[in-house]
């Protein structure tokens, strides 16, 4: 099969410095203003503010509240932070925590940067929780340039009266998004997205834009799907082409390159789009024919950023620091968020006539998109990602300790779990209350049997409604796919139980054990309970602070057994399922068993502003900064304003000015598929595949753009440019500044006080003219 390699000159350099940035176009708060050298001077009037809305609400109050707190494990650490909302307590957490941010190490660093970075000499107990650069990290070094230089004094606090969008981004396809697509495009099954090398999950979800990055594998494994998709999408040729493939007509190619490449693109093709897949086209059919040159297209388009990648970059409007989405954005945008795949034709047409500008039309085309049983994938995979049950099918169990639950049990889990979701949101009354205390569900008769009940007549899909009342079973929470995914292999676990509710449900994000305390659960004893095992285990000192937070709300859960069975005792004794909340923001009390529990959680204001948030993450490929955080809560009132409807909150998503705009004044614009810069839209051309070994070099321009910075450290895009009139291999030396953490596309070698980088195998070796783009980062 021909190998095309497009793909390292298309494709890496535009996802590195994509990655890099964490969108085209981030605009993150600056530290402008104020004078170095004027010390005496430090702090800016709004500090407290600032602190409250940027620092404070969406980042302390999420990652640190919960250990730097009355009971928490680091409640005797310089960093208490007191919990509520009234004056007195931001005063005082905004007086502690500027003190942090006072204290720098011999680099001028300060403790502030270090300790949730894990960059301090010392460690922090809590693991990482940013990374340098993140959006983040640049609030935190705002406050501490604020607080002790007076520095960026200009920047915006955070004002949830009236929200602003988040940074312009790209946004590659994810595994099941490649798959969907690839379907809908040919009308074949795909399965080359799901044999890609797993993509990063961040907050659960594996869809975060920053963190869907290409590495030199998914390159190769992108290249070669291309290819071989190409060729089977050709063994019919009359699904594609417009003419008989035997009279090798260039009009044909042409006509392919005008039909199939808007939908692969998912936008109308530019000119330079059609002369440059014309130009491949025809040298490849000038020495191989019609059907490998109109395959060579096809590989290419399939392998062009403008297919994998969607992009939200937008066009500056009227309004300053700010930029509209295209029309195809937005219908790209409703497109993969509620079906998974490429628009419609329906959708598409709307992008074309120009109606996608205003909320009520994209709300109708939401709706019409959640109308359609299309949607259910779509939701039924935020449920799976957000409850991290799409491990069910793999989780280890312990076959002597379980010996039933084999592949039957944990499919039919798998189907209740999507039937249950499905008939909530398009029978039932479609709520979050539904999802979580509804005394029903549908099963196999295989299923019901398993769990000790009945199920009435099975319907198309084999299964059947279940009636759960007086058990102690109540919507998703008791469903067999999370009680067996959150268990021991051997047995249940309050530990994962209590975990997943706490992170899932409250959105408080717990810290790892502290370095060197063994954090192995108490072993199985038949004399005991599972209560009397890790009340036991949790009276370690360093081990209760945080167990408090989780063994409590687990306990509910031990009339379960660790693949989700009802048991009235546990090795002969009486199981107690009282259990407590408690360091929550609104949701603290007292419950017993997990019906209660379950009537708690829906019913606390905390739980719908998580699952706000949770959906946030999911829809906008993100992890929330200041505003966006904004954007959340807004979300989250117009939910509790519907009723707890999921569809309304879903609408309420779209329908937000983050959807259809982004931060930025456009000139942050990069180009795409590796060349010239032009508009959002326009892409420069590609290259056509190389041809033999080339000989030695000749000649080459380097150059190293080190605008990405912020202060402790730095990230680099390079270019090499081939100036010579025949192929060159490249490498060249230079002086790294700092520590180099991070390279890509390249590989670096210590070369005495410089480092020698040289290509890897698609951009070692580069045409006249051509372009190889890598980048690296360094701390200082």
């Amino acid at each position: 099969m021909r190998k095309l390699s497009i793909l390292p000159r298309l494709l890496v350099p535009f996802v590195a410095s994509a990655a890099l940035l964490a969108a085209v176009a981030a605009v993150a708060p600056g530290c402008s203003g104020g004078d170095d050298g004027d010390e005496a001077k430090a702090g800016c009037p709004d500090d407290l503010a600032y602190f409250e809305a940027n620092i404070y609400e969406p980042i302390l109050g999420k990652k640190c509240v919960i250990c730097h707190s009355e009971g928490g494990l680091a409640a005797g650490t310089r960093l208490f932070l007191q919990r509520g909302g009234d004056p007195a307590a931001v005063e005082a957490n905004f007086e502690a925590v500027k003190a942090l941010a006072a204290d720098v190490d011999e680099g001028g660093t300060s403790i502030l940067l270090l300790k949730p970075t894990n960059l301090h000499e010392n460690g922090h107990t809590g693991g990482e929780l940013m990374k340098r650069g993140s959006p983040q990290y640049q609030a935190l070094e705002t406050f501490v340039n604020r607080v002790n230089k007076g520095q960026g004094c200009d920047a915006p606090v955070a004002n949830c009266e009236a929200t602003t969008p988040g940074p312009r981004m790209l946004r590659r396809l994810s595994r099941n998004e490649y798959d969907a697509t690839i379907k809908d495009l040919f009308g074949i099954e795909s399965t080359w997205g799901a044999g890609f090398s797993a993509d990063t999950v961040v907050n659960g979800f594996d869809n975060n834009a920053a963190a869907l990055r290409v590495s030199p594998l998914l390159a190769d494994q992108i290249r070669r799907a291309a290819d071989e998709i190409a060729a089977k999408a050709l063994e019919n040729p009359g699904s594609l082409l417009s003419c008989a493939p035997a009279s090798g007509d260039a009009a044909c190619a042409q006509a392919l390159i005008e039909s199939f490449g808007p939908r692969a693109f998912r936008r109308p093709l530019t000119d330079a789009d059609k002369e440059r897949y014309r130009a491949l086209y025809d040298t490849v059919a000038a020495g191989e024919g019609f059907l490998m040159g109109v395959q060579t297209v096809i590989s290419a388009m399939l392998q062009s950023p403008n297919f994998l990648y969607r992009t939200e970059i937008g066009a500056p409007v009227e309004a300053p620091g700010e930029v509209q989405l295209t029309q195809y954005e937005i219908a790209t945008e409703l497109s993969y968020l509620l079906w998974g795949t490429m628009p419609d034709a329906e959708l598409l047409a709307a992008a074309d006539a120009g109606t996608l500008s205003t909320p009520a039309e994209v709300e109708a085309q939401a709706r019409r998109l959640l109308a359609d049983p299309r949607s259910d994938e779509a939701i039924t995979r935020f449920i799976e990602q957000w409850l991290d049950i799409e491990r069910l099918g793999v989780v280890p169990k312990d076959a002597t300790s379980f010996p039933e639950f084999d592949m039957n049990i944990r499919g039919a889990m798998e189907a209740e779990t999507r039937r249950f979701v499905q008939h909530v949101l398009r029978e039932g009354e479609g709520t979050l209350t539904e999802l979580l205390t509804a005394k029903y569900s549908f099963g196999s008769p295989e299923l019901a049997a398993f769990y000790g009940v009945s199920a009435g007549a099975p319907g198309n899909d084999g299964l059947g409604q279940i009636d759960l009342a007086g058990t102690p079973r109540a919507g998703l929470i008791t469903q067999g796919s999370v009680l067996s995914t959150h268990a021991r292999p051997n047995s249940s676990s309050p530990i994962h139980r209590g975990k997943l509710i706490r992170e899932k449900l409250l959105c408080q994000p717990l810290p790892p054990p502290p370095p060197g305390l063994n954090a192995q659960p108490p072993a199985v004893d038949p004399a005991k309970t599972g209560r009397e095992r890790y009340t036991e285990h949790s009276e370690n000192v360093q081990c209760a602070s945080c167990h408090r937070l989780v063994d409590p709300i687990g306990f509910a859960f031990e009339q379960f057994d660790g693949i989700g069975r009802l048991r009235a005792d546990e090795n002969g004794k009486p199981i107690d399922v009282s259990g407590a909340i408690v360091a929550s923001e609104m949701t603290d009390g007292e419950f017993s068993g997990t019906e209660e529990l379950a009537q708690r959680l829906a019913g606390s204001g905390e739980v719908h502003d998580c699952f706000s948030l949770q959906w946030m993450r999911y829809a906008y490929g993100v992890e929330e900064d200041a505003q966006l955080a904004c954007t959340a809560k807004a979300v989250g009132a117009d939910l509790t304003a519907s009723g707890l409807r999921v569809e309304d909150l879903i609408v309420s998503l779209v329908t937000a000015r983050h959807f259809t705009s982004r931060s930025g004044d456009g000139s942050e614009t990069e180009p795409v598929d590796g060349g010239s810069t032009g508009t959002p839209g326009e892409t420069p051309g590609e290259p056509t595949p190389g041809g033999e070994d080339p000989p030695p070099a000749t000649g080459f321009d380097v150059n190293i753009d080190t605008s990405n910075d912020w202060g402790g450290g730095y990230c680099a895009a390079v270019k090499v440019t081939n100036t010579g009139s025949a192929p060159v291999t490249w490498s060249f030396e230079h002086a790294v500044e700092g520590t180099m953490t991070d390279l890509w596309n390249a590989i670096g070698e210590p070369s005495g006080t410089k480092t020698r980088f040289r290509g890897v195998e698609w951009n070692a070796t580069l045409d006249p003219s051509a372009i190889a783009d890598f980048g690296f980062c360094a701390t200082r």
